[in-house]
């Protein structure tokens, strides 16, 4: 079983195997021991009851994986505590979120990496919202019409028509009229050097 870069990089950072990791994961939201074990360890279901018994008892024992359940146990419970029921959060703006980042990292102790790369990602925050209200808001709005007689151009036309006292076009001739039109602009466009 091939897993994440993320889940090995977590798994190195508490000290731990990758198996291990996900079996304290597994057996944190509810799996029981046999089954979490069987899952992430899966290349031991060649072995004989006794001998995955033995080798699950053995991981099972260690002081350093029992911390791990628990750590892992408070993790996953604030993360199912957390994504319960968001129907009533709302969501914040960049400022909102530079300022709550900006409060984390004045807590944390001084000198820590973890204070620094706060203050980065919270340099990092504003710099982008300084970029987003320096940009000009003038908007220029392109659109196709999506019925004929919604055309700036035949509408544009129907009105040189009309202000030229002639017979205005219906939305279905105007393409004939391009097409027939189509020698008359090129020609005009050869006068006008274009």
């Amino acid at each position: 079983m091939e897993l994440s870069s993320s889940k090995k990089a977590e798994a190195k950072k508490l000290g731990v195997s990758v198996q291990e990791l996900i079996l304290s994961d597994l057996m944190s939201i509810g799996y029981g021991e046999v089954d979490a074990y069987s899952i992430a360890y899966p290349e031991d279901a060649v072995l004989s009851a006794q001998m995955r018994q033995a080798n699950r008892m053995k991981i099972m024992s260690k002081v350093s994986f029992t911390e791990l359940c628990e750590k892992r146990k408070m993790y996953n419970a604030n993360i199912l505590e957390f994504s319960g029921d968001t129907a009533d959060i709302e969501l914040i703006d960049n400022d909102m979120t530079a300022k709550e980042i900006l409060k984390i990292a004045l807590r944390m102790p001084e000198g820590s990496k973890e204070r620094g790369e706060m203050f980065m990602k919270y340099a990092d925050l504003t710099r982008k919202n300084d970029a987003i209200t320096e940009e000009s808001t003038d908007a220029i709005n392109f659109y196709f019409p999506v019925k004929c007689f919604q055309c700036p151009l035949l509408d544009a036309y129907n009105s040189y028509l009309k202000q030229h006292k002639k017979k205005e076009i219906r939305p279905v001739e105007m393409e004939t009229i391009i097409k027939n039109a189509e020698p008359i602009m090129e020609k005009a466009r050869k006068k006008a050097g274009v």
